[in-house]
């Protein structure tokens, strides 16, 4: 098939300097206290926590931005190992088959079975080659009509032969013997896509990022880098999307200036769309995605930068831009984000569920019924696990992956 290619400039070259992974500074004795007195990261057991020296804590605008009340539900549950050893695994989705189809970072897919049988690379696979250990494969999501038409999507970042480091949104077919992949089709290249989410009607929102000092694409209509995008399943924009009439914009823009968000949902009653980002250092938002409007990064934030330096000249608020629903300092490092909508786990339902990274842990979120967040609850901090995503499964228990060399696929199963 034709490949469908929507190209930006701004966002193909990728510089190198531009994603080293600092060392953060070591943290104080006293900063070091304070962290675990706050509760807000991983546990004295996990190690030193990745951002215990970041004692940045800017005033929100509105009192129930941050640091919500600690809670606690009754919720009995424990956690079963369903797979292990696959290497920085990323996200996963069901099969009708009962296998569930997971993307591993350095790479590509595999299958998982039930009883945790890991499958041999799917051919097909793009070929994973960075320098930069965070990237590689990313997100796979089904189509909705996946039992009739076999349809997948995915989003990663490789490095071609003598170029720079590029990401891709595809679209591609699954044998029905889950081997192997055809029709690969290329919907979109340049900008670092994270996650695929799809509408009622089938169109497809991405989220995308903008994780290059000094941040200049998040702002700028002319890139899709650092976005909310809306697009149709043949990688064509949407016609009513916000920026469309423009002649000097990207027409897939839906909204813009957001860091490196790497999840998305809707809102099991309201429909809405909220996204959960990283940014660089402390800050991270909870945001509610409206189209035309401009979430800000950098012009403002509650974080800095990844070397201390504040964004913009610390300012977090703005006219004309909007503010987070929620943030969080110091960062947890958030990645897969779902709203729970099961029953088998009662006292969850409807809650946000949100995997940390460098914060070692699953955030439960309760949100008003205004859609404010009113409390907080971390869960599964003991385990010392980087949480990478957050799936509910058809089954209705909910499944996590852990990025690690090891990583693996759990559920949390009621008692």
């Amino acid at each position: 098939m034709k490949n469908l290619i929507l190209a930006l400039g701004a966002g193909l070259i990728i510089a190198a300097p531009a994603f080293a992974q600092n060392s953060p500074p070591k943290p104080t004795a006293e900063q070091l206290a304070k962290t675990y007195e706050e509760d807000q990261l991983s546990l004295e057991k996990c190690g030193v926590p990745r951002n215990a020296a970041d004692d940045y804590r800017p005033t929100p605008l509105l009192p129930d931005q941050t640091r919500a009340h600690r809670v606690t539900t009754d919720q009995k549950f424990h956690v079963e190992t369903v797979a292990k050893g696959l290497a920085n695994p990323w996200a996963l989705a069901f099969l009708p088959s009962g296998n569930m189809l997971v993307t591993v970072r350095k790479e590509g897919l595999r299958t998982v079975s039930p009883n945790g049988r890991i499958s041999e690379l799917i051919a097909g696979t793009p070929v994973i080659e960075n320098k930069f250990a965070l990237f590689g494969m990313h997100d796979v999501l089904l189509d909705r009509d996946f039992a009739i038409n076999r349809t997948l999507y995915l989003t990663y970042v490789t490095t071609p032969p003598g170029g720079a480091s590029t990401g891709y949104l595809v679209r591609a077919k699954l044998s029905a013997d889950e081997k192997s992949l055809t029709d690969y089709t290329i919907l979109r290249e340049g900008t670092i896509a994270r996650r695929i989410l799809q509408d009622n009607d089938g169109s497809l929102f991405v989220v995308t990022a903008d994780i290059t000092t000094p941040y200049v694409s998040a702002q700028s209509l002319a890139s899709g880098a650092g976005k909310v995008l809306h697009i149709n399943t043949n990688g064509t924009p949407r016609g009513d999307n916000p920026f469309a009439p423009n002649p000097k914009a990207d027409p897939s823009i839906y909204a813009l200036g957001v860091r490196d968000p790497q999840s998305m949902a809707f809102h099991p009653v309201t429909h809405d769309l909220w996204i959960i980002e990283n940014e660089p250092r402390g800050g991270d938002e909870l945001n509610v995605i409206k189209s035309g409007k401009n979430y800000g990064f950098p012009l403002i934030s509650y974080g800095r930068d990844n070397d201390g330096a504040l964004l913009n000249g610390g300012l977090t608020q703005k006219a004309g831009l909007e503010q987070p629903v929620y943030f969080w300092t110091p960062s947890v490092a958030f990645s897969g984000m779902i709203f729970y909508t099961g029953d088998k786990l009662p006292k969850w339902k409807n809650s946000i569920l949100a995997g940390g990274l460098s914060g070692m842990q699953l955030v439960r979120i309760e949100l008003s019924p205004e859609g404010r967040v009113i409390g907080e609850e971390k869960l599964l901090r003991d385990m010392c696990r980087r949480i990478r995503d957050v799936r509910m499964g058809p089954d209705g228990d909910l499944y996590v992956i852990t990025d690690h060399e090891d990583g693996e696929i759990l559920r949390i199963v009621p008692n």
